[in-house]
């Protein structure tokens, strides 16, 4: 019992020396400021994501967007193709592109014939174009010169004649009241693809003017949703148009020693928003042009195998990827990879994905 006392008070002891010291420690200026810092790291995250959440939009703008190139190489007629999507699929929304390697195959020689057929059929059914020009545009390898314009050793003469097919692209398509919105460029600062010079902000700036200078209607600009800065892309437009991916085929620019991996970005669907606020940039100005919907793989995804294909774009993949997007509180979302869904169902007997895009559609 004796024993039992003088553990009691022992312990009251040092509870009463620890308490005597805490308070001491909290007293300390250097111990404050190391635990407003803890707080703000823990709770920081926690009380960006309840005043920043997105809301999730009610009547969201679904879109696609269309290369008649990559229709192509997967072996499809790319009209036919195209016309399928229009009035099979029901796709409500369009991201088109004007390919500037065939437009001007030939030095001055312009040849607007493929877009102005497929913003002909667009506007027959009143379909919103937003209609994407400049040197590097959707679909690998990104960017899309002409052969004779990237044998030009001067690089203001090369500026110059990207300036003037800026301005016929855009005095030729101008008269297409479908055309909602210009796109100038896509990611023109996200160091990915395969192109021979580096696009500088400046450039883009004054392409942007032009497009301006000549139609009133609005410009977007193109930035990684993962990987850009955001607000200074978006400073060159009206509105920001960005990608959102969930899983990759990557090497990340070389750091992996040449190796690639698939790749799984650990970004909660509400980042997206958080990411635009921090940044300042509204987020009823961003548009979602480049929402994932077909893998990504070390081939082109005709010559993929299932197992393969199932590593970045799986049934399940498809609808996770959906609903992220869906979550993530964006009015307007452009799902990638219309052609290989029509590949899928006429080539691989495999409907599911435009048969699921054609529901949301509809």
């Amino acid at each position: 019992m004796i024993k039992l006392l003088k553990r009691k008070t022992s312990l009251r002891s040092e509870s009463a020396e620890a308490e005597h010291l805490l308070f001491k420690l909290l007293k300390n200026r250097v111990a404050q400021i190391i635990l407003v810092v803890l707080l703000i790291i823990t709770l920081g995250p926690v009380l960006l994501f309840l005043y920043l959440r997105p809301t999730p939009q009610q009547n969201i703008n679904y879109g696609i967007t269309f290369s008649n190139k990559y229709s192509n190489e997967l072996g499809l007629d790319w009209q036919e193709t195209y016309i399928k999507i229009l009035d099979d699929l029901g796709a409500d929304n369009l991201r088109l592109v004007a390919y500037w390697d065939d437009v001007e195959a030939v030095q001055n020689v312009y040849d607007f014939s493929d877009i102005k057929w497929q913003l002909d059929e667009a506007q027959k059914r009143n379909i919103p174009v937003i209609m994407t020009i400049g040197r590097k545009v959707p679909r690998y390898p990104e960017c899309f010169e002409p052969t004779w314009w990237k044998e030009t050793e001067n690089a203001d003469v090369r500026k110059a004649e990207l300036f003037e097919y800026i301005k016929v692209a855009v005095n030729e398509l101008k008269g297409y009241s479908v055309i909602d919105k210009w796109q100038v460029e896509n990611e023109p600062f996200f160091p990915f693809g395969e192109c021979k010079f580096k696009i500088d902000y400046d450039t883009v700036k004054q392409e942007a003017e032009i497009v301006r200078g000549l139609d009133e209607r609005p410009i977007v600009i193109q930035d990684s949703g993962e990987g850009g800065y955001w607000r200074p892309t978006y400073a060159l437009g009206d509105y920001l148009a960005i990608s959102m991916y969930r899983k990759i085929w990557y090497d990340f620019w070389g750091a992996l020693d040449g190796n690639f991996i698939y790749f799984q970005y650990p970004l909660a669907h509400w980042t997206y928003k958080i990411k635009a606020d921090l940044t300042g940039v509204p987020y009823q100005k961003i548009i979602v042009t480049e929402l994932q919907g077909e893998p990504w793989g070390p081939k082109i995804n005709s010559e993929l195998s299932q197992k393969e294909k199932d590593k970045s774009m799986s049934r399940n993949d498809f609808w996770a990827t959906l609903s992220y997007a869906q979550q993530s509180g964006f009015k307007d979302l452009y799902v990638w990879g219309v052609e290989w869904w029509l590949w899928e169902k006429e080539v691989n007997n495999n409907p599911f994905f435009w048969d699921t895009a054609k529901a949301l559609f509809n």
